[in-house]
């Protein structure tokens, strides 16, 4: 049976609810002990200051682009480990991803997601497009039991680009094979993910949030409850 459309949907803050803190010296003071085990030899004050600069380099240039934090923590235990030292992947990988749940403060699914994807994804061409690390999000996707939702999945760090720039917008309609028209985005970000996905020419319903405007832009429709969806999608994709 043909799908009806494309519903995209952002991850964090709209299907997963997650708060964490970067800012928390005990992080980096975990993860310095760790390192050592390498002979990265960095204490956590310094850890944390190299790792915010490495995310202002990677943004100077283009505040649209994304950042890989895979990248920049290979950058780091290189910089401050043996001499001539090469980490394998899987060895830079277990840092980037002890970092991530040494930040978690509150992690899940907000409640009716897993229900309102089994529907969606019977009914319609379903997509990820998300501000996300692909270290974080693959594993968490994977530990939420989410991934088998999605037909394509466009994470930010994977292409460069985060949001409002339309490109994660457009490679996400290019693998489904949909038009902008045929789209409708959900998210929760009226800068990132309503502008994001008007740059991209697709119509947007916003999680936890009223009507708007918001900086001149109104969602087609908002919600609170993801209860709310099953009469509101049908109302945007008439028959």
């Amino acid at each position: 049976m043909k799908k009806r459309g494309a519903v995209l949907f952002d991850l964090y803050g709209t299907l997963i609810d997650i708060e964490t803190n970067e800012e928390d010296l005990s992080v980096y003071s975990a993860l310095s002990k760790y390192l050592s085990y390498y002979q990265v030899r960095i204490g956590p004050e310094d850890l944390k200051a190299a790792y915010f600069g490495e995310v202002s380099l990677w943004l100077r240039a283009d505040i649209h682009r994304e950042v890989d934090v895979f990248e920049i923590f290979k950058s780091i235990m290189q910089r401050h480990g043996e001499k001539g030292k090469k980490f394998p992947p899987e060895v830079v990988f277990s840092a980037t991803v002890l970092f991530r749940s040494l930040t978690m403060r509150r992690f899940g699914l907000f409640p009716g997601v897993k229900g309102f994807l089994e529907e969606a994804s019977e009914n319609f061409l379903t997509a990820l497009v998300s501000d996300a690390q692909w270290p974080f999000a693959e594993p968490e996707l994977a530990m939420l039991g989410l991934e088998s939702y999605f037909r394509s999945i466009i994470l930010s760090s994977r292409i460069g680009h985060r949001k409002p720039d339309p490109r994660p917008f457009e490679a996400a309609m290019k693998e489904l094979k949909v038009r902008p028209e045929d789209c409708i985005y959900i998210g929760d970000s009226p800068e990132r993910d309503l502008q994001g996905a008007r740059n991209a020419g697709i119509r947007c319903v916003l999680f936890g949030r009223g009507p708007g405007p918001f900086g001149g832009l109104s969602p087609e429709a908002s919600f609170n409850s993801y209860a709310e969806l099953y009469s509101i999608l049908p109302r945007l994709f008439p028959a």
